[in-house]
């Protein structure tokens, strides 16, 4: 009931609302729908037979379907931070981090309480589960050029310090023109000429001296997608865009593209309004693993300057380039700012240990100080205090991680030994309670685990072989967990409820409350039994290992203990330090700010008529007041 009844009112924007009311584009027939066909004609008019209504209302079934179904399945716990920043109306772009593949446009759909048409890649339209759901939702499909690579005839050879390109067995003229590329291991080449089969001028040259294979990136026009993506947008649709190009791994951000500028500026000069850009951050914390928690973070909506829009006119790799640093620094804002995965762990280590004890942070908190070490890398990146600091640092995670521990079981060390273990001794109670739920669970539950496990590493070795920005492929696990999952559990759903009602003697009745009701619900509360008693597991370990029979227990105690004890105090001091530092640098660039948003405000102000444009007469009311009144009244203006 829950995947096909209309929203309620009051949950619904009334952006989102008029989905039900005016032409949107929808999928005209029953087969194209689950085609892998990814150029499905889209139309725009009034719905007339029933299925089309049903397509209209498909975003919201399949928003209550990954939303229940899913996400709230995999993830142990999500949080989220600053939803009210979302506009309730107008045209948005949502910008987000792609650090986990077809699980980042999932969440943004169930947090976004406003239709989101995200851009897809078109490879990903071909694939049938994925495909399907991104039709159900109203997706564009993106040709992207790395996708059309084909493997070049021949080999290519540079000579030193030239834009020549001179090929042996190739056939220039019919493989490339002006616009592709050349790709010679992880470089890549603009053509810029075709002189014959064999030779060619590009933008640069390559160190390989010696003959080499090579790819060849066709260009891809996407006049077609603009134009769609303008469409949606004078309409007062949102757009969903990941500007990274492609999903990856790294704990940092790539270098972002540059169509989510060209999109916007290009919307607001085909007459859609106002574009506003929202960063999104999805922070993960072990995005690969079943019940894990992840953090959702929108930014402030990023108003783009009129100054800029003006300038696409006349330049617009000029305004494109002033945009995208508009939008990078947005993206900063709602991201940790880590290097690489190791600095970012030091980075979460930090915030551990400077956190005050017994006390329970919101994730706003965690963010907060995330971002805060963050800042402190940039700003203090050389000085030797945060060299030396990073190192302990690591080598007290590179501890922990060889002794499968945790800075929190560390941390019960310092707790008094009557506190401990009546904390210990509830854990124990609560694991014994649990056990006939859990190990039931776990044993139902192991064919499907192996499963999705096993192809999700096959699908990760195949991703890591075929790209070179991933570090570990991870990026893909959770994602292929899913999409298998999504098969092979209805199955074994069908054949564990078939059994039992053979057995028990049921009928189609008793067979169908068990394959709906039955069989999930036991799972579902086996799952949440399986949480508190991994939580309680690990609480019983720590205690062991600390205060048990083993000969190392207590020497293992003393020396994470007291290395934490000297680190905690470290990272507090440092904090101290660092604060003066980076609040006086940050007031400064707040200020800067304000006085690049007056002069935004003031520019708009003079367009509109309100006041004066700049070098002519002043002569307004405001000037014969005293000079307080009149600083009063242009704050109130500004």
């Amino acid at each position: 009931a829950f995947l096909f009844k209309r929203p309620h009112a009051h949950s619904v924007s009334r952006a989102s609302r008029s989905l039900f009311t005016r032409p949107i584009p929808y999928t005209p027939d029953f087969p194209s729908l689950f085609s892998k066909d990814c150029h499905v004609p889209l139309t725009s008019r009034t719905p007339s037979t029933a299925f089309e209504r049903f397509g209209m209302k498909g975003y919201w079934c399949m928003r209550s379907f990954l939303d229940h179904c899913v996400v709230k399945v995999f993830f142990r716990r999500i949080d989220l931070v600053g939803a009210f920043r979302i506009p309730k109306d107008g045209p948005v772009i949502f910008v987000a981090n792609h650090n986990n593949q077809f699980v980042d446009p999932m969440l943004l759909i169930i947090f976004i309480n406003r239709v989101v048409r995200f851009l897809i890649a078109a490879k990903s339209l071909k694939r049938p589960i994925v495909g399907a759901l991104s039709r159900m939702v109203n997706a564009i499909g993106v040709e992207r050029a790395q996708d059309l690579a084909t493997k070049g005839k021949g080999t290519v050879s540079f000579s030193p310090d030239s834009n020549v390109v001179v090929g042996e067995g190739t056939s220039f003229i019919k493989d490339l023109n002006t616009g592709s590329k050349l790709k010679v291991g992880d470089v890549e080449l603009n053509v810029k000429s075709v002189d014959s089969d064999t030779v060619c001028i590009c933008d640069g040259c390559c160190e390989t001296k010696e003959k080499a294979a090579y790819k060849v990136i066709p260009r891809v026009d996407q006049t077609a997608v603009y134009s769609e993506v303008h469409k949606a947008l004078k309409n007062g649709d949102c757009i969903g865009i990941f500007p990274e190009g492609g999903s990856h791994d790294r704990a940092s951000l790539l270098d972002l593209k540059p169509g989510v500028a060209i999109m916007a500026l290009g919307a607001m000069k085909a007459g859609a309004g106002s574009v506003k850009i929202v960063p999104c951050g999805l922070n993960y914390f072990d995005p690969y693993r079943f019940r894990s928690r992840v953090i959702v973070e929108f930014g402030d909506p990023l108003e783009i300057p009129s100054s800029i829009v003006e300038q696409y006119g006349d330049d617009k790799r000029g305004a494109v380039a002033e945009l995208m640093k508009l939008v990078d620094d947005s993206m900063k804002g709602v991201m940790p700012g880590a290097r690489d995965y190791d600095e970012l762990q030091a980075l979460l280590t930090m915030r551990a240990l400077y956190k005050p004890r017994g006390k329970k942070q919101t994730p706003e908190e965690l963010l907060k100080m995330n971002k805060m070490f963050a800042m402190a890398r940039i700003h203090m990146g050389s000085d030797p205090r945060w060299e030396s600091l990073l190192k302990e640092v690591s080598e007290y995670t590179d501890l922990l991680r060889s002794a499968s521990l945790r800075d929190r079981d560390v941390r019960l060390g310092l707790t008094p030994d009557r506190s401990m273990f009546l904390r210990t001794l509830s854990a124990f109670i609560q694991l014994v309670v649990l056990t006939p739920l859990t190990l039931p669970t776990l044993l139902l539950g192991m064919p499907v685990a192996l499963i999705t496990t096993g192809l999700a590493k096959r699908e990760k070795r195949n991703a890591l072989a075929s790209s070179s920005v991933k570090v570990r492929a991870l990026d893909v696990v959770a994602s292929y967990k899913i999409l298998v999952a999504l098969v092979v559990i209805p199955i074994y759903d069908l054949l564990l409820s078939a059994l039992l009602a053979y057995f028990l003697h049921l009928g189609v009745l008793g067979l169908l409350l068990l394959l709906f009701f039955g069989v999930p619900g036991v799972f579902l509360i086996g799952i949440r039994a399986c949480d508190l008693s991994v939580r309680c597991l690990l609480r019983c370990r720590a205690t062991f290992l600390f205060h048990g029979c083993l000969p190392t227990a207590g020497l293992l105690q003393k020396v994470l203990v007291e290395k934490r004890t000297k680190l905690q105090e470290r990272v507090q001091n440092f904090v101290e330090d660092a604060k003066l530092l980076i609040t006086a640098e940050a007031l400064q660039e707040e200020a800067d700010n304000q006085s690049i948003e007056i002069d935004r405000k003031m520019t708009l102000l003079e367009g509109d008529g309100v006041v004066p444009a700049a070098g002519s007469s002043l002569n307004s009311p405001l000037l014969d007041k005293p000079q307080d009144d009149q600083d009063a009244s242009w704050c109130v203006i500004s």
